[in-house]
């Protein structure tokens, strides 16, 4: 079984339309990327009197191949919803080349929560958006648009001018975060980003509080076609340029693959303000390349709404539920935690079952200085797509959408950037197919991006009951005959990614 990670690239010289059209679909729980020096805000059109501006992050990564992964968050203010009569909002992301031809766009539609759309008019008040594809080497410049979905008029559009890596460079973008740590260790479902086997939590704006302040940062080092050794160095400074806080440098060994470099900066003592964290990564002869990231630190007193909101709302919110809407949209909470922490989330009885959900919505709320919970709009969304693609029947009982081995893996994951799916293989015959059986059964494959994982779906009976039988995640096996259960389309398919199956 081979891991691959192929990222979808959507714009370069030369593309396919098809290829353009792979962006992929935002995710409000993907909160974790930060502005960096490398890209320039080229123009922000204020369509509207919007008391808010709309902020934007961009993070390159090298995905080998020649191809820059860009990964992209915009933090899109609820003051776009006052002028609109619908709590929903129309977000669109456009890739033009140098020469201002638009390779591609793309464009979602997300409804605010009632709760959060009720803060419109507060400029405090925002909702995030994730995108990430991937460029050939070149200029380009990235649209980003937002406005109610009732009122095209009233919005927001910004753009930035983005360079692809000419070729594989010595490091990727910064990424600040409030938290990183390794996934194996985080019990997952809860980072806003993971990337290199480390979970990130952060946001558009990294803000770090005078009395907690750490900073956690994600480096890509990529080194050279063999193992190379580089020196990596910390340097915070204000917004003068001026340093304050220097680390020793660090000897670290990059294998020929590359790896991820990350740690936390105890700051005690840095008073409120604007910071940049400048990262030098140096390699000998082979010369040197700086990364940078803005942050600022804030008192807890300065910040917009005292924390402690958000777990009242939460409180209300759930006390407002009956014990079966409970049950009917939160038993997918189980999907997010581990399953020792989900048999015991079962067997709490509904009050118990409150007080654990409003604690577990908060504590992963990004933005928990502001109204509105996008992790909790992110669960209910998904459990929404979840109800309405992947509810299945055993016999005449319809199980929890979320126990079904698709519905599992998307309230999980989200949707996954690049999906096959075939209903009707030319081989198929109505029955279960085997390599014996000459007959090759529907099947889909999910691809997520930001771990490289493939996870491949068959409908093994035809009555509507899909299994999964094979994935490149570890954490999940695959069932020993996979490879005897699917017929020659999907195995070409597979082989799009990397996977070559066996006999």
């Amino acid at each position: 079984m081979t891991r691959t990670r192929r990222p979808a690239v959507v714009a370069g010289p030369g593309p396919s339309r098809v290829e353009a059209r792979r962006l992929l679909r935002g995710s409000l729980i993907g909160l974790g990327l930060l502005a960096v020096a490398a890209f320039a805000v080229s123009g922000q059109e204020v369509i509207a009197d919007v008391p808010s501006d709309l902020e934007a992050s961009l993070v390159r990564s090298w995905a080998g191949d020649g191809v820059t992964t860009v990964d992209g968050l915009v933090e899109v203010p609820l003051a776009i919803l006052a002028g609109g009569a619908t709590g929903a909002y129309r977000f669109e992301v456009l890739v033009n080349d140098a020469d201002g031809t638009q390779l591609f766009r793309d464009s979602w539609t997300r409804e605010v929560s009632g709760r959060a759309a009720a803060y419109a008019e507060t400029d405090a008040s925002s909702m995030l958006e994730s995108f990430s594809f991937g460029l050939r080497p070149g200029e380009y410049e990235i649209e980003i648009l937002a406005y109610p979905t009732d009122a095209a008029d009233l919005g927001v559009r910004q753009s930035y001018a983005v360079s692809a890596f000419a070729e594989r460079p010595m490091a990727s973008d910064l990424f600040l975060a409030t938290r990183v740590e390794p996934l194996e260790e985080s019990g997952g479902g809860s980072w806003s980003v993971s990337r290199g086997g480390f979970g990130i939590s952060a946001t558009a704006q990294t803000v770090i509080l005078e009395d907690d302040p750490n900073l956690f940062y994600y480096l890509e080092l990529y080194g050279g076609e063999a193992d190379t050794r580089v020196e990596v160095g910390a340097d915070v400074r204000n917004d003068a340029g001026a340093s304050l806080y220097r680390t020793p440098a660090s000897t670290v060994e990059v294998p020929a693959g590359g790896q991820a470099f990350t740690g936390r900066l105890p700051l005690d003592g840095l008073p409120p303000g604007e910071y940049e964290l400048v990262m030098t990564v140096g390699a000998g002869d082979g010369g040197s390349v700086t990364r940078s990231a803005p942050f600022s630190v804030r008192s807890r007193a300065a910040m917009p709404v005292v924390t402690t909101a958000g777990m009242a709302e939460l409180a209300d919110y759930f006390a407002s539920l009956s014990d079966a809407e409970l049950e009917d949209t939160f038993g997918g909470v189980e999907t997010l935690l581990t399953d020792a922490e989900g048999a015991a989330f079962k067997a709490l009885p509904p009050d118990a079952k409150r007080r654990y959900l409003t604690d577990f919505f908060y504590s992963r709320d990004p933005l928990p200085e502001t109204p509105g919970n996008p992790f909790l709009d992110e669960y209910t969304s998904r459990l929404a797509t979840v109800r309405a693609r992947y509810s299945e029947r055993v016999g005449t009982e319809e199980m929890a959408p979320w126990l079904t081995d698709r519905g599992w893996i998307y309230m999980r994951l989200g949707e996954p950037q690049n999906r096959v799916v075939n209903y009707y293989p030319s081989g198929s015959g109505g029955g279960s197919a085997t390599a014996d059986s000459g007959e090759e059964p529907p099947y889909e494959i999910w691809q997520y991006q930001d771990t490289g994982y493939i996870y491949l779906f068959i409908e093994d009976n035809r009555f509507g009951a899909w299994s999964l039988i094979m994935t490149t995640d570890l954490d999940i096996p695959s069932r020993a005959d996979w490879a005897r259960r699917i017929g020659p389309e999907a195995r070409a398919d597979l082989q799009n990614y990397g996977i070559v199956p066996g006999p």
